[in-house]
């Protein structure tokens, strides 16, 4: 009896986990974050293409027959169960990505525009931004992010922000046109540091779906950032004239009407005159309709400056990114380890430890600021990645005694380490397995562990996929990580495109330079050999 209560409390364990799994199968069909064909390649990998078509029972049977010497016969029959769930996801996926399309094409549109571009809820919760909004905002002390809320710097400014925002959001759409608000922020030196456009949602939800929320757009004109509004093209698409589109184009970027006026060379009357025409054409009555007008025309779409600044500053970081030198050491087991150095070659030894996506290379590619900080900066590969040799069977400890033999070689008898992501877990054990040798310890992003489904929460459900299998689909998983990080590397660009970030480092994704730098990491640590990141996986399980 007592055996029969216990096979029963299994039988139902397993039945939860099954569950779980195939909540997050379903999870990933609607993830357009970090692997974005991950289920494409599962389907390949376990199947063919049309399979989903197939009846279930069939399943089970055409994969058992190529890896049975790979999975045990419970991996098996968890398999067996998830896979029909993972072809209809497949299927939903697919449905989804064709509906979907369009929202991509526009948001790639927006993101061509030279000014920010804002959606918030009433609560001025960030909905999306575009990297220009979310560049001007970092670079401004008139606004800032906080726990995903827009806020201006000042209380006065706050609180019309608030509540110009409450009242685009909430408005009914019957009237949204009058309420439309223009409101500009007046920096330290009193001279006008933003000028924000906030308008109703155009297209609101809540005429839609009664129980979602509406939401308003905020475009943001920085003064310090010049627009480059086609004059030529308000002529053409609105029938201007030169004087009147040169008018339209400086109210536009944030100028009142006297400013205008005056970088026009013409009276302040001569300039309402001329407003007087622009309304009629354009069809609007109010200055705050005008400038939404032609901010959300193709006359805005211009990127030549823009692209001519990045240019130079992609220049002046090259030119601060300097290798010390790169070195290859042997272990006393027979690996090699690769490591390179940065900064000062005399200065205060850090060690850093890469993350899942890094390589030696892994660090801010300014290199002279490293120097002048006096750091002498020790990136080594960890093992599987980039040029050091894999260490089957081996985990975090294991690496500990790694990083021993690593300072003995550099003949140093403490450092400093920092890790970043995994490579936090990994100086952890450092600190755990030769405390005597360690400085400080900084634990950077850390991964958490994974011991329960509870773990998962806001973990990208791709991610939590992989992590979800390793634990219990540990040989399944080992191929499905493999095959995730080639794709990755086959198509970087769509997968940091992909990568989950929050909104303060949209920016840094932006930059040219620091993108290829990732970029270059991610190639150099993992294009050729996956056994690294592959053993970090099912390790984080």
């Amino acid at each position: 009896m007592i055996t029969m209560v216990v096979s029963d409390k299994q039988r139902s364990d397993q039945q939860n986990i099954d569950s779980e799994l195939i909540g997050i199968v379903y999870e990933v069909a609607f993830d357009q974050n970090f692997w974005p064909s991950l289920l494409e390649g599962i389907s390949h990998l376990f199947g063919d293409e049309h399979a989903e078509s197939q009846e279930s029972t069939s399943v089970p049977d055409r994969y058992a027959q190529v890896y049975s010497q790979l999975l045990d016969d419970k991996e098996k029959r968890r398999l067996a169960t998830l896979l029909p769930h993972l072809y209809r996801a497949l299927k939903l996926k697919r449905d989804y990505n064709s509906t979907d399309h369009s929202l991509g094409q526009a948001q790639a549109i927006i993101e061509q525009f030279p000014l920010g571009v804002l959606m918030v809820n009433a609560n001025a919760e960030i909905i999306s931004a575009n990297r220009q909004a979310l560049n001007t905002i970092a670079r401004n002390d008139s606004l800032y992010l906080k726990d995903n809320r827009l806020y201006a710097a000042s209380k006065q400014s706050n609180e019309k922000l608030a509540s110009l925002i409450q009242k685009a959001a909430t408005a009914n759409p019957d009237i949204a046109g009058s309420c439309i608000s223009c409101f500009k922020i007046l920096g330290e030196d009193k001279e006008i540091a933003l000028t924000l456009l906030i308008t109703p949602d155009p297209y609101p939800i809540a005429k839609f779906d009664r129980q979602d929320e509406n939401s308003a757009a905020i475009f943001i004109g920085s003064a310090s950032v010049e627009q480059h509004i086609s004059t030529k093209a308000l002529q053409t698409l609105f029938g201007l004239s030169q004087a009147e589109a040169r008018l339209a184009s400086l109210l536009a970027s944030g100028d009142s009407l006297s400013e205008a006026a005056e970088q026009s060379f013409i009276s302040k009357n001569t300039a309402k005159v001329q407003l007087k025409s622009i309304f009629t054409k354009l069809g609007v009555n109010r200055q705050a309709e005008l400038i939404k007008v032609i901010l959300t025309s193709p006359a805005v779409i211009e990127q030549t400056e823009r692209t001519k600044e990045n240019n130079e500053a992609n220049k002046i970081l090259k030119r601060r990114t300097r290798i010390n030198k790169e070195d290859n050491f042997q272990l006393k087991d027979g690996r090699h380890l690769q490591l390179a150095e940065f900064g000062d070659p005399h200065g205060i030894p850090v060690i850093h430890i890469h993350g899942i996506l890094g390589c030696r290379y892994e660090r801010l590619p300014d290199d002279v600021t490293t120097r002048d900080l006096n750091i002498r900066l020790i990136i080594p590969d960890r093992p599987g990645y980039g040029l050091s040799d894999p260490a089957p069977g081996h985990g975090y400890l294991e690496y500990a005694d790694d990083l021993l033999e690593l300072l003995n070689y550099l003949e140093l008898e403490q450092c400093f380490v920092m890790g970043l992501s995994v490579g936090a877990v990994y100086g952890s054990a450092f600190a755990y397995k030769a405390p005597q040798r360690l400085q400080r310890l900084a634990m950077i992003s850390t991964t958490p562990p994974f011991r329960s489904f509870a773990d998962f929460k806001d973990v990208p459900a791709s991610l939590k996929l992989l992590i979800a299998f390793s634990k219990y689909l540990p040989s399944a998983a080992k191929m499905i990580t493999e095959m995730a990080i080639c794709n990755a590397c086959q198509d970087v660009d769509k997968f940091l495109k992909n990568i989950p970030v929050c909104a303060s480092d949209i920016a840094i994704f932006s930059h040219q330079l620091l993108h290829d730098h990732i970029k270059h990491c991610l190639l150099t640590g993992n294009k050729y050999h996956q056994s690294g990141f592959v053993d970090d996986i099912l390790l984080s399980a």
